[in-house]
């Protein structure tokens, strides 16, 4: 029985080969970018399961209010640290961390620069980064010894085993490879390439060796594991007024633990709340990944429903010859679900040619080696689904024919099978134009984002990391590079120009509210610093080597003036500790992180140290590589041991849009995606339309219509279908969008040209389509049409 039913829907399909191709292209396209989505979920929710004790491990949360504005990060204090070791017996197991940074690595005569983290021993106890060389036992117990990861240790020794051997860091520190790491997994939250024990940091570090017992300053990771029997919230809840516990001076500060299976996904707070993150898009992606499959389906079921009276005398023989409602529906569900697999196989293909260009918009981690056993078993559990969920109506619909009414050609479709045809065009519209209005709105706020005044030059800026032996020969350098011919100037701060290296809370003036915590960030640069990056004044001038003062002036941006309530800013002072600093310049509100937030208070001081960055500002049309190539030898000169490595700050800040330009970029293929299908299903429609009226087109030509008025008679009710989506599309969309721009300080104003702009391309898309339809039939000659019938 089943094979006759198979054969019987390889018959209809191979009688019906436009339809057929119309059903299976659009079933696999459909199949194809759902699975595509579904694979890159998988791969967001996958992140750091690899690690056996993933449920015990939570990360310190800090949550802070200065300035009347709630903040929450995972910097905390080194006192933490000390305190949760000594007195909390439910922890099994904590770690200071620091962030990962660039650092060079010097082995022999190879020089790389790789990312580093810092950590305790126990760092290991708690995550599944397993030692493929060495022993975890003694691993990180010396201060002065690294583990070092597969592809590093390749890299640095070849086939030589690395254990035992000596590498110089920062072309200053010789440390001791004590073991080969695994690789880590593109899954994991933490990326290094190698560990050193956070003691060294101690070590070499007098700032953070004197913050022992200080719970004021911030600079550090700590997370922790906790036993069998206690839980991450206890322990949450049992720290959360720590600082202020240990030192009364603190005020507004509270301690949570974020569990680690949570941190890739929400990493977004807001008022001290967890507010969402990624998570938002991997649900966002899935909802479209299921649209886009529902147009596809939508497709098989309008176009099968459409051909019922092509059907009819069939079912009605077959009842004739006794088979039941239920053999009938069997029937056409097996139709649906050859082509559902038909096309899942076409599907395969399609994503096998898509996967070398998914980089492009952000999936660069799908490839074939996402794919394995569960994944197969869902994809063919989508197959299956797609052809019940596509064949489901039809199989009733059709199996529904009275076998009297349709022998005796008295059978009439009824008005509701209509309106349902065309309640599956609007909704297949309405999901395409609402893909369309999103994505507009996506780009006009990247749009608006990156066009934002940052206070600053950024292009053809470049960064250069500083070493302790930049920093030493920084006057001869600085020299050196001017002579070049290739520079207009030479900077030095403490930071690049995207991102906040210090925030102080220290700062004192005459009228500031003592009952009111005020955070500013502070940049510590050099004399040049201000005329390098092209820092935009308001009041004042910059720094200055003719002014004996202004070692001990400041720069303050007009955020800063307006929370010390400075009217008149020039030569107020502003008091750290025992310093006076006398303000000698406002400047434009520079924009150093987020580019949708609020730009926070910021100070610009003189200092002779603590720098971290050198910026180079080529002269104005230079040749970038004749400027890099005559940088580079004369920083490998002044730095022999770590190769020239720069940034550009331009492209640094671009990077700050990636997540926003992902989802731009896949709405835009999702949205074309939909209208695609869709409008194959409406060519279909199209295409039956004019076959079904084609003596009605015949007897219209005979009377006189003209083919412009055959042309309006057959496309109108289409283009009001289309109208009729993009309506019931745009109050869904701004409700989803005007949420969505919420969670954004800096956003933009939703217009209502976007809707009419949607609705203007879908109805020209939609006229286009159903054109090459109903031009044709309405050219036919009514003689053949008419004697056909």
């Amino acid at each position: 029985m089943l094979t006759n039913y198979l054969k019987v829907a390889w018959r209809h399909i191979r009688q019906n080969k436009m339809l057929s191709f119309i059903n299976i292209f659009g079933l696999a396209t459909g199949m194809a970018f759902a699975l595509l989505i579904y694979m890159w979920v998988l791969h967001e929710r996958s992140f750091d399961d690899f690690n056996v004790n993933k449920d015990k491990i939570g990360l310190v949360i800090q949550h802070t209010e200065f300035n009347h504005q709630r903040s929450s990060q995972p910097v905390t204090q080194l006192a933490l640290y000390h305190e949760l070791k000594n007195n909390y017996p439910e922890i099994a197991y904590n770690s200071r961390m620091s962030w990962a940074f660039p650092e060079s690595i010097m082995a022999g005569d190879k020089k790389i620069i790789k990312n580093g983290m810092y950590v305790d021993p126990d760092f290991l106890k708690m995550f599944t980064f397993p030692l493929e060389k060495g022993d975890i036992r003694t691993a990180l117990h010396d201060p002065n010894s690294i583990l070092v990861t597969a592809s590093m240790a390749k890299a640095l020794f070849g086939n030589e085993d690395p254990i035992g051997k000596t590498v110089k860091l920062n072309s200053k520190y010789n440390m001791l490879v004590a073991g080969v790491l695994k690789d880590v997994p593109e899954n994991s939250t933490y990326n290094f390439d190698f560990l050193g024990a956070y003691d060294f940091q101690i070590q070499i570090d007098p700032f953070k060796a004197r913050n022992r017992s200080n719970w004021g300053n911030n600079f550090l990771m700590n997370i922790v594991q906790v036993k069998d029997n206690s839980s991450l919230e206890a322990l949450s809840n049992k720290i959360a007024h720590l600082p202020s516990q240990r030192d009364p001076s603190i005020k507004n500060r509270l301690l949570t633990i974020q569990p680690l299976t949570t941190l890739h996904l929400y990493d977004n707070y807001k008022n001290w709340q967890l507010d969402g993150g990624r998570i938002t898009y991997v649900r966002l992606f899935t909802i479209i990944g299921l649209f886009v499959l529902l147009v596809a389906c939508m497709n098989f079921m309008n176009l099968t429903t459409a051909r019922s009276a092509k059907r009819a005398r069939e079912v009605g023989v077959r009842k004739a010859a006794g088979s039941s409602r239920r053999q009938l529906m069997i029937q056409f569900l097996a139709e649906s679900m050859l082509t559902a697999v038909i096309a899942f196989f076409f599907s395969l293909i399609i994503m096998l040619l898509l996967f070398p260009l998914l980089s492009n918009v952000g999936f660069d981690h799908i490839n074939l080696n996402a794919i394995n056993i569960k994944l197969i078993l869902i994809m063919l559990a989508v197959c299956m689904g797609t052809g019940i969920v596509a064949g489901m109506y039809p199989a009733l619909y059709l199996s529904s024919f009275k076998p009297l009414d349709v022998l005796k050609g008295t059978m009439k479709l009824t008005a509701a099978s209509g309106w349902f045809r065309r309640s599956l065009v609007i909704s297949q519209f309405a999901i395409s134009a609402a893909l369309i209005i999103c994505t507009v709105i996506v780009y006009q706020q990247i749009k608006h984002g990156q066009t934002r005044e940052v206070g600053y030059d950024p292009n053809n800026l470049i960064n250069v990391t500083t070493t302790e032996e930049l920093n030493k020969n920084y006057t001869a350098l600085r020299q050196d590079l001017l002579n070049t011919g290739q520079f207009e100037s030479i900077g030095h701060a403490s930071q690049p120009m995207t991102a906040i290296y210090n925030i102080w809370s220290d700062f004192n003036w005459e009228g500031k509210d003592q009952n009111v915590d005020i955070a500013i960030s502070v940049i510590m640069a050099d004399f040049d610093f201000d005329k390098t990056v092209k820092l935009k004044f308001k009041q004042g001038r910059g720094f200055s080597q003719q002014f004996a003062t202004d070692s001990s002036s400041i720069l303050i941006n007009e955020a800063a003036m307006k929370v010390m309530g400075f009217k008149d800013p020039l030569d107020k002072i502003v008091r750290l500790g025992d310093k006076q600093l006398h303000v000698i310049g406002v400047v434009d509100n520079v924009l150093l992180t987020d580019p949708f937030s609020t730009v926070e208070p910021m100070i610009i001081m003189y200092t002779k140290d603590a720098y971290n960055s050198v910026f180079l500002r080529p002269k104005a049309n230079a040749d970038m590589k004749a400027v890099l190539a005559a940088a580079s030898p004369i920083f490998e000169k002044y730095n022999p041991t770590v190769p020239f490595s720069y940034s550009f700050t331009s492209t640094e800040f671009a990077k700050k849009f990636e997540m926003e330009q992902q989802v731009a970029k896949i709405s835009t293929l999702f949205a074309a995606l939909a209208i695609f299908i869709s409008c194959l299903g409406l060519f279909g429609l199209a295409m039956y339309m004019a076959e079904r009226r084609t003596r009605e087109i015949g007897i219209r030509k005979v009377l006189g219509a003209t083919t412009t008025q055959l042309w309006v008679l057959m496309s109108k009710e289409f283009i009001w279908l289309v109208l009729l989506a993009c309506i019931i599309a745009s109050p869904f969309s701004w409700y989803l969008m005007n949420n969505w721009l919420q969670h954004y300080e800096y956003h933009i104003s939703i217009n209502a040209w976007v809707f009419l702009g949607t609705a203007m391309i879908a109805m020209f898309i939609a006229l286009a389509t159903v054109s090459t339809q109903s031009v044709r039939a309405a050219l036919i000659n009514p003689a053949k049409s008419l004697k056909a019938e």
